[in-house]
């Protein structure tokens, strides 16, 4: 597609958004306004400002408006989602922050509407772009043109993806069907593909991938040069699927392509600090409105059922394997076998309230100490016993992946079902592959979703929870 229907289409969407932001504010004050809630003047004068720059902020954060040649329907849908989500959480929260709970739970009730508003003008909206686009698409005669040439296990999965994740292109597939082994030198790859750049400049492609391994290449420059010349842009995709059958992730460093095992995310400083200020802020917040409170009520339970101190602290497996020492409400009696046996179903170890505590995960709450001062992370890989790091890294090829980064409170495998005794070997390789997938794949909202996890599946109760 043209850049001025892209744009045109990028315009369109940030105008009825906004404009759509801007009206569920207006309903919302309407029906606080018969609710007899009293705004204070700076949350009264600024709540559409507040508004709109909360969308802002989220639809950046998850590149909403992010046009890009391999434009996916079904990942601006989730982002529109995501970014809704994101905004009603700030601008609820600066609601919360500056008007006072009071107020605040009476306006809240007002929100069914804007919600309704929202969720009625997203379904609607996205459909109606979801028709225009695919009529605007069969109405144009210019799309890009792109194609691939190369044939190997690499060129396919890309043709793959090309397939399935574009909307403004015309994909018109692989070119020849030759691989690198069926060119005896060189000299006669290089002539194959030479000719190759000719004719597809002759069927008028705008974008052509190479895809083939770096030996048959000695001269890069002499093919982009050649595609210059056609006005046609030369996209070289190294073939590595005969050094490597796993996935693997690239990254620029200067000018050296740098290959890694996986993408990690929290390799991104700006990803780090926005994890940090979610944890910082997080575990403050429980720190002072719950545990101020409710550590004395349990410290004494738990002194007045069984001998030994409140807090159970035991060294952990942390971040880049460093061990930190880790709190807990002690659930169990003393006992000599507390950093080698976990806990079993019926373990006579487990006191009365300890039995409450574990079920309920209100052991695990002296854990925001830790986050706060910087040894856990809210979400994250469970921390083991250093004994059960050793073992389980003797048995399991990638166990390390998990302690890249900070050990959590909760986890993806958490709230995955992997959760309490690992009986088997297979039971922690499946809690390791739920880490792995949270590692690759880390977000703000990632986090707060386990989140809401984590107390849905304790207010429901979890069977492994002992």
């Amino acid at each position: 597609m043209l850049n001025r229907h892209k744009f045109s289409f990028l315009f369109c969407c940030i105008l009825v958004d906004f404009s759509a932001i801007i009206a569920s504010t207006y309903i919302f004050l309407k029906y606080t306004s018969t609710s007899k809630v009293v705004w204070n003047e700076f949350v009264l004068n600024n709540m559409v400002i507040v508004s709109v720059i909360t969308w802002m902020i989220s639809s950046l954060y998850f590149r909403l408006y992010s046009i890009e040649t391999s434009f996916n329907l079904e990942a601006f849908y989730r982002h529109t989602w995501r970014s809704f989500i994101a905004q009603y959480i700030l601008w609820q929260s600066f609601i919360f922050l500056f008007q006072g709970s009071t107020q605040y739970h009476i306006g809240l009730q007002c929100s069914l509407y804007q919600v309704s508003f929202w969720v009625i003008y997203l379904v609607l909206s996205r459909a109606f772009i979801t028709v225009l686009l695919f009529k605007i698409k069969n109405s144009l005669n210019k799309l890009l043109k792109v194609a691939i040439w190369g044939f190997n296990r690499t060129s396919i999965e890309l043709a793959s993806v090309l397939e399935s994740n574009v909307t403004f292109i015309n994909f018109k597939g692989i070119l020849n069907e030759e691989s690198d082994e069926d060119f005896a030198s060189p000299e006669d790859f290089k002539k194959s593909l030479t000719q190759a750049i000719t004719n597809a400049h002759a069927d008028k492609i705008d974008e052509l991938y190479i895809v083939a391994s770096s030996e048959n290449i000695n001269d890069l420059n002499y093919y982009f040069e050649l595609a210059d010349n056609y006005c046609m842009r030369l996209k070289f995709v190294p073939d590595f699927s005969n050094i490597s059958t796993e996935p693997f992730s690239t990254a620029n460093f200067n000018n050296f392509q740098v290959i890694k095992p996986r993408n990690e995310p929290l390799q991104n400083a700006s990803n780090r600090l926005v994890k940090r200020l979610f944890d910082l802020t997080f575990s403050t917040l429980v720190i002072i409105f719950i545990l101020s409170w409710l550590y004395p009520i349990l410290a004494c339970i738990i002194k007045y059922q069984s001998k030994g101190p409140a807090l159970f602290v035991q060294l952990r497996t942390g971040k880049r394997n460093k061990s930190f020492w880790c709190y807990k409400f002690r659930s169990m009696s003393l006992n000599q076998n507390s950093d080698s046996l976990q806990a079993q179903k019926g373990d006579p170890r487990v006191t009365p309230i300890g039995k409450f505590i574990r079920k309920t995960s209100l052991d695990e709450l002296p854990q925001f100490f830790n986050v706060f001062m910087g040894d856990m992370s809210i979400v994250g890989p469970r921390p083991h016993m250093l004994k059960h790091t050793k073992d389980y890294n003797d048995l399991i090829s990638n166990f390390m992946v998990r302690h890249y980064v900070k050990p959590g409170i909760t986890g993806l495998a958490q709230v995955s079902g992997y959760r309490g005794e690992t009986r088997k070997v297979s039971d922690m390789k499946r809690r390791v592959n739920a880490d792995i997938l949270y590692v690759q794949n880390w977000s703000l909202i990632k986090d707060i979703k386990i989140c809401f996890l984590t107390l849905i599946v304790t207010i429901k109760g979890d069977s492994n929870a002992y």
